[in-house]
């Protein structure tokens, strides 16, 4: 059985994209390679290193044989190259964007002239690639023919090296996305309706022996420690017993919940009961008491 001329519009569009990450694995490799060198050495010739990597891709693939490498990995080759359009194909692919790159890193006002307009010229040159390109990429999806304007400009034309067969589509991955896709929903609708903060209360008050409370009014010192967090209380807050919390871990739990439980000495806290801590509100004890009013003796 001979090949089959056609080539699906997929794998040749697989085929170009396979050859694009060729070269990036190859550029990314030679900049781990420099990267322990002197800092900016590598981008000084970036241009230079890319053009270089571009070559050897194209000698050990079309000057080699009648196919790129991404062509060889889907069971492609051109059809119509010849040694000719093997080197016009290198030419096409690496002359302009070297000059693009090389040009952009250059210092242009020192070069006269000439050189600004040279850059004019392959800034230009870039753009009409460009809208080539996609004019050529709609034409790639009417014809089935010539993905790449460097295939369409050389006439080159993909064919398949072994007898067309019709592409295998499994099923396995569809249904593995479908699935992981079904739990992402459910994950994402389910899990902020559990309220965590009363799940988390809940095993706590089994596990956890309550301290009794002595119905104090809450004072800070330097040992105070947040009853939930026990890192030192950021706005200080309460809401009805001795102990103190931060602000945010206070009202997270008010947020979730109107009362919930204290960790430290099971007291039912509410909302409503919330006050910030502050130093004036303090109840002073007896010794502070009576030296204010031993200094009022003194003044009268």
């Amino acid at each position: 059985m001979t090949p089959s001329p056609y080539v699906s519009r997929i794998n040749q569009i697989d085929a170009a994209q396979l050859d694009t990450e060729i070269y990036k694995v190859l550029r990314n490799q030679a900049r781990e390679i420099a990267r322990y060198g002197a800092p900016g050495k590598i981008d000084k010739w970036q241009a230079e290193v890319d053009a270089v990597l571009k070559f050897f891709i194209w000698k050990f693939s079309l000057q080699r044989g009648s196919s790129t490498f991404g062509q060889r990995l889907l069971n492609l080759h051109y059809a119509n190259i010849n040694h000719r359009k093997s080197v016009l194909h290198l030419i096409l692919s690496v002359l302009p964007q070297y000059l693009k790159d090389k040009l952009a890193h250059e210092n242009l006002s020192e070069r006269g002239a000439f050189a600004q307009v040279l850059k004019s010229l392959v800034d230009w040159t870039t753009n009409a690639i460009n809208l080539l390109e996609l004019v050529n990429l709609l034409f790639f999806l009417h014809r089935g023919v010539q993905p790449r304007v460097i295939e369409f400009l050389l006439g080159l034309s993909s064919q398949s090296i072994t007898t067309h067969r019709p592409r295998i589509i499994g099923y396995s991955y569809m249904t593995r996305e479908l699935l992981w896709h079904g739990l992402m929903e459910l994950f994402t609708i389910g899990i902020p309706m559990i309220n965590f903060h009363y799940l988390k209360h809940a095993a706590m008050r089994l596990w956890r022996r309550p301290e009794p409370s002595s119905g104090l009014f809450p004072v800070m010192n330097a040992t105070t420690k947040c009853a939930y967090c026990y890192e030192d209380p950021i706005l200080p807050s309460h809401a009805g017993c001795e102990h103190l919390f931060c602000y945010y871990c206070l009202q997270a739990h008010f947020t979730a919940m109107s009362a919930f439980h204290c960790p430290t000495c099971d007291a039912e806290l509410r909302a409503e009961d919330m006050k910030r801590y502050t130093v004036a509100s303090a109840p002073r004890s007896d010794d502070e008491e009576s030296d204010d009013s031993f200094e009022k003796v003194d003044d009268g």
